[in-house]
């Protein structure tokens, strides 16, 4: 099941990306990592739905014109890499233009069961989307049941980088309290 309304990748040497994309309403959605992961998923609200569509259309083009082609659907997979990649690390296909909002992923909470269930690509486990509009914080959660693993997907956009950084060290301080270690 994928949501995702363009789906391309890139593979050439040592690289092995993906980039996907899908508007909803005058919200663009873009989520990129390295094929096999989950990557991270940017979140952009434009004033009106044609703005939003504009702009995804300028990114399709430019991702194709960099030797991105269509890969259909999927890209889920362990999130080996989201972690560093909210803590600063380089964005998996070195473009920065949909660097759009800020975003973090839960992956320190969903790690153990996205290794559990690595050996089944999560586009053949049906997912449930949730969306949560709280003004400045938009949340996309998506949750996987594949057997006894549950997996859960989030990311996070706020309406500025020290928002982001503020709900980021909470939820860090919460599962550390819970048990978490990192990893």
């Amino acid at each position: 099941m994928s949501d995702w309304t363009v789906h391309l990748a890139f593979e050439e040497g040592n690289s092995s990306k993906f980039w996907r994309a899908r508007v909803e309403g005058k919200t663009l959605y873009v989520n990129y990592g390295k094929i096999g992961a989950n990557g991270q998923t940017q979140v952009k609200d434009f004033g009106d739905a044609a703005a939003a569509r504009a702009e995804y259309d300028k990114l399709v083009r430019e991702k194709r014109k960099k030797g991105y082609e269509d890969a259909g659907e999927g890209g889920d997979g362990e999130a080996e890499d989201d972690a560093a990649d909210a803590e600063g690390g380089e964005a998996e296909d070195g473009d920065d233009e949909e660097a759009a909002a800020p975003a973090r992923k839960s992956a320190a909470a969903a790690r153990p069961a996205a290794a559990a269930a690595a050996a089944k690509p999560a586009s053949t486990v049906p997912g449930h989307r949730f969306l949560l509009d709280a003004g400045n914080r938009k949340v996309e959660t998506t949750l996987y049941l594949d057997g006894k693993t549950m997996r859960m997907d989030s990311s996070e956009a706020y309406a500025s980088p020290e928002a982001a950084t503020k709900a980021f060290e909470r939820l860090k301080k919460l599962l550390a309290g819970e048990g978490y270690k990192p990893g």
